[in-house]
């Protein structure tokens, strides 16, 4: 038996299979991180096209704050869901670029924090965000519908 397997067959990837509860729990929490997580990068990424100019842009590292939440939420729920067939998800197509675009998505997430941190003051005095902010901003909107819609067709393709 492999590793993938072993994970399959742990009594906690069971309980979430076979309990009443498990499997609502972890798909609702889920889908709240989700909304956390997209709801913050949307609102970000907006700000970032110009929308929202009564929001400073150096209040928005505070909201990013509230994203990461949204992240370890779905960090945990993902893998537990995972765990119950792993084999499965490692042969879905749609699974593997969802974590793609998450992964991609959480890197221009940090390089768009830094950014912030560094220059928020000054595009605040200037009024407008300077053309990289466009340009990841779109990079990030465009990872996250990606993983999103990805995410929603692993149950409907077979992946067995």
């Amino acid at each position: 038996m492999g590793f993938l397997e072993r994970l399959e067959q742990t009594a906690y990837a069971q309980w979430i299979l076979t309990s009443a509860v498990g499997w609502p729990l972890m798909l609702s929490l889920h889908a709240l991180g989700l909304a956390i997580i997209v709801g913050v990068v949307f609102s970000l990424n907006l700000r970032m096209y110009g929308f929202f100019r009564v929001l400073p842009y150096t209040s928005l590292r505070g909201l990013m704050g509230i994203g990461w939440i949204g992240i370890i939420l779905n960090i945990f729920t993902g893998v537990s869901v995972f765990l119950t067939r792993p084999v499965g998800y490692m042969a879905s197509n749609p699974f593997r670029v969802k974590i793609l675009c998450i992964v991609l998505g959480i890197v221009v997430l940090v390089y768009t924090r830094k950014m912030l941190a560094r220059e928020a003051a000054s595009w605040d005095a200037s009024g407008a965000a300077p053309p990289i902010a466009t340009w990841l901003a779109t990079a990030s909107l465009f990872f996250w519908i990606v993983a999103v819609v990805s995410g929603r067709l692993i149950a409907y393709i077979d992946y067995s």
